[in-house]
C-alpha cells in the first residue's frame, strides 16, 4: 500500500480509538436525596425554593430564586463533605467564592466548571451580576451528567452546605444530601 493510504488508515484508527476510549459509560450514578433551603432572608428574596425529583433513575431539581432588589455583592461559602462506603469522612472543599466572579470565569476546579456548565444549560436566563430584582433565576431539570466526571468516582454519600452571602450577611442556606452509587 502507498504511504498516503497508510497515513489515512493511521488517522482513521486514531480517531476511532479516541472516540471509543471516551465513550465508556460511567459506572456510577449521582443521586440527590434531598435539598433543604433554610435561613432565607425574606427582606432580600421574594421567592427561593427547590424541588428534587427522580425520573428514570436520575435526580433532577427545579429551583426559583427571585430577588426583591438588585444584588451585586454576592458571595458563597460552600462546604462539600464526602463519606466513603466505610464511613470515612473527607472534606472535599471548604471555601468562599465571589459569586459574581464565579459566574463570569472558568475555574481550574473541575467541580466548579461542571456546576457553571449546568447553570448555563438548565436556565433560560443568564446568571450574572448584578442580579436583577423581580427576575426569576430559574433552573429546570437541573442534573449532573456523570460523563462530565472522571471515569472513576468513589461510591459513598455527600453533603453540600452552601451559604449565600449578600453584602457580607448570610441570606440563605442550602443543604444538599446525596450519594454516588453503582
Amino acid at each position: 500500500p502507498s504511504e498516503t493510504v497508510m497515513n489515512k488508515w493511521y488517522w482513521i484508527c486514531w480517531i476511532c480509538i479516541l472516540k471509543f476510549a471516551g465513550a465508556e459509560e460511567p459506572k456510577f450514578r449521582i443521586t440527590l436525596d434531598e435539598v433543604v433551603i433554610s435561613d432565607v432572608d425574606w427582606d432580600i428574596f421574594d421567592q427561593f425554593d427547590c424541588t428534587v425529583y427522580q425520573i428514570n433513575n436520575r435526580s433532577y431539581y427545579d429551583s426559583n430564586q427571585i430577588f426583591k432588589r438588585d444584588v451585586d455583592n454576592f458571595a458563597v461559602h460552600a462546604v462539600l463533605d464526602f463519606w466513603k462506603s466505610n464511613n470515612q469522612k473527607m472534606k472535599m472543599f471548604d471555601g468562599h467564592v465571589d459569586g459574581c466572579q464565579f459566574l463570569d470565569n472558568v475555574y481550574k476546579n473541575r467541580l466548579f466548571n461542571i456546576y457553571a456548565k449546568n447553570l448555563r444549560k438548565h436556565s433560560k436566563i443568564t446568571f450574572k451580576c448584578p442580579f436583577q430584582a423581580k427576575v426569576n433565576y430559574a433552573l429546570r431539570k437541573m442534573h449532573f451528567d456523570e460523563r462530565d466526571f472522571p471515569t472513576f468516582v468513589p461510591y459513598g454519600k455527600f453533603r453540600t452546605n452552601i451559604e449565600y452571602l449578600i453584602d457580607g450577611n448570610r441570606t440563605a442556606r442550602i443543604v444538599v444530601n446525596g450519594q454516588i452509587t453503582q
